[in-house]
């Protein structure tokens, strides 16, 4: 396996225990590799308040092309923290456990470094959709984020949905420029042009055409709020222009000498307006169909469970500080496509620079890392256990080439989720919070306890049995009551017969042991209504049949035993005529 897939392992196995940070802090690694593209990362980060770690995790679009030296990592003194990290960054890509709040502080300071380029030019991301007017030109306005927001990857059926919390913002930028039309003179015509003004009226955010919030900048920040179900996300921009002419016609021409002998003066002023618009489709990540119970166990009076059904995507399921499931959900940042490059359009050209904004989305993908459990108890073992995830299978997403990371194919999208722990006091399964994929949408749902996992009552009896087989039965009743139990199973070895309506099965047992071993085999708690524990219960197989079969045993290894030596004896004697063993020869 190379240094680089090495990495990549190591990463994910301590990704799983929460724990990258410390694991990676001292361990020093080559300096970064220069081949990288000058555009990969922004230069002008880690800024913003975003840490180094989370800095260089945020592009996973980036060239993965990075290998870390094996002899690097025995140097344990001359690379730093952020070397070692951006090295990291370059050789792999990096996910995050829950969506990270990074993007969203990186994205408003970001924001802030877009500089328009004044009446005479418009500076663009390279995919922004131009239009041009009669005198207004290469107008746009943007969508660079809309946060908080988590663009999934489920399936490759449809193409990925951009789901945002219900509260959020929007970021944009908007540019244009104004064509002044050049002067003109003749014999018979003058024209002299210039600007009077230019402004944004308004730049608006608007969802299914219904307004929301208003800003008059080339960098806006708009916000929203209780927003539900699938919107159509658009933000429109209206740009206004005056323009100046001052003109000078001939109303009187002398033909024979050529000339104007009577000039007539026309000030005229041209304004102009339109109209631009950015849009997305997207979806709000409601938590709005929770449900669960918790359930207690007559037979491990301090085990306690429950059952959550998130009924969507959701990245984790809070009992308590100290106990905690995590989804198979995952997550990654990536930048938005198009804000690589800024291209400056002008009157004469257009000139492309690698661009000062660089906005980030975060996505999430199904990854191989089964739901766990991330809470630990004061032992170190794991605060709860999962039972069981179940919903629905899918075939998974393939991620863009250049993305590193594998999601799981197939997957569970895992609606529902059961655990139970013996640790955990039960006052804290009272209410659980999920978190959705959706940076900061949680909600917290109550718990009712809906049943007792009963304790539960096997009886074994042999009916009867002979040489080859033996017909036991097993009784399945409630210990309190002793009401039969009828659902579930009754094992006797590599055998399971279903309890019948009187709480009843027959199993016969080919050659059995002396003792006979059976279990009661319920149905899984967190999918019955009427639960119960597991139990055993041992029993003798009796009889003559079986004393026997022992005796038969008993002669038969005494003779393999004594009758080869018996011979040899009575032989020697005979041959010896009596007197090497001692005994006399009867005639």
């Amino acid at each position: 396996m190379s240094l680089h897939r090495t990495a990549v392992v190591l990463i994910g196995a301590l990704l799983v225990c929460s724990s990258v940070s410390l694991a990676i802090g001292g361990t020093p690694v080559a300096a970064p590799n220069e081949n990288v593209s000058e555009t990969t990362l922004p230069e002008d980060g880690p800024a913003y308040g975003v840490n180094s770690s989370d800095f260089y995790k945020l592009w996973s679009d980036d060239v993965d092309d990075a290998e870390i030296p094996e002899d690097a990592l025995e140097d344990r003194e001359n690379v730093s923290q952020e070397e070692f990290e951006r090295a990291l960054a370059e050789s792999t890509d990096i996910p995050f456990e829950q969506p990270p709040a990074a993007p969203e502080i990186w994205n408003r300071g970001d924001l802030s470094d877009y500089n328009p380029g004044g009446s005479g030019a418009s500076v663009a991301p390279s995919n922004a959709q131009l239009t041009d007017g009669a005198y207004i030109k290469d107008a746009f306005v943007s969508i660079g984020a809309i946060q908080s927001s988590t663009i999934l990857h489920d399936t490759n059926e449809t193409d990925p949905t951009q789901y945002i919390a219900p509260d959020g913002e929007v970021l944009a930028v908007t540019d244009y420029r104004v064509a002044i039309p050049d002067d003109r003179e003749d014999e018979k015509r003058e024209e002299e042009w210039s600007l009077v003004d230019t402004s944004l009226e308004s730049v608006t955010l608007k969802a299914n055409g219904e307004t929301l919030s208003e800003a008059d900048a080339h960098r806006s920040v708009l916000e929203y709020s209780d927003l539900s179900g699938s919107v159509n996300l658009s933000v429109e921009t209206t740009i206004s222009a005056s323009l100046n002419v001052d003109k000078e016609i001939c109303t009187d021409w002398n033909v024979t000498g050529g000339t104007c002998d009577e000039w007539s003066s026309i000030d005229d002023e041209i304004a102009v307006e339109q109209t631009v618009s950015d849009s997305r489709s997207v979806v709000v990540n409601e938590l709005s169909n929770l449900s669960g119970n918790r359930v207690e166990f007559e037979a491990v009076p301090g085990q306690v469970g429950a059952v959550v059904n998130p009924d969507t995507e959701w990245s984790t399921i809070t009992v308590d500080e100290d106990a905690q499931t995590r989804s198979n959900w995952w997550f990654y940042t990536a930048g938005t496509p198009g804000w690589n490059e800024l291209v400056t359009h002008e009157a004469d050209g257009s000139t492309t620079s690698p661009s000062s904004v660089r906005p980030v989305e975060v996505h999430a993908f199904p990854s191989e890392v089964a739901p766990y459990v991330s809470g630990t108890t004061a032992d170190g073992s794991a605060s709860m256990q999962i039972e069981e995830v179940w919903g629905e299978e899918r075939t998974g997403p393939t991620l863009p080439s250049n993305i590193d990371l594998e999601p799981a194919s197939p997957y569970s999208n895992a609606d529902s989720v059961a655990f139970s722990s013996e640790t955990i006091d039960a006052a804290a399964l009272d209410e659980v919070t999920v978190d959705g994929i959706v940076r900061g949408q949680s909600e917290t749902i109550s718990l009712g306890r809906s049943q007792t996992v009963r304790e539960a009552t096997l009886s074994l009896t042999v009916q009867e049995s002979n040489s080859s087989s033996a017909t036991v039965q097993a009784t399945v009743v409630d210990a309190s009551t002793d009401e039969p139990v009828t659902a579930g199973q009754v094992k006797i070895g590599n055998q399971s017969v279903p309890l019948d309506a009187s709480g009843e099965a027959t199993i016969t047992v080919s050659n059995p042991e002396h003792i006979v071993r059976g279990e009661y085999v319920p149905g899984k708690w967190w999918q019955t209504d009427h639960a119960y524990s597991s139990a055993e219960d041992t029993t003798i197989v009796r009889g003559d049949t079986f004393d026997f079969k022992a005796f038969v045993d008993l002669v038969v290894v005494t003779l393999l035993w004594f009758l080869p030596l018996s011979l040899l004896v009575f032989g020697l004697d005979y041959v010896t005529d009596g007197e090497l063993v001692g005994l006399e020869r009867n005639s």
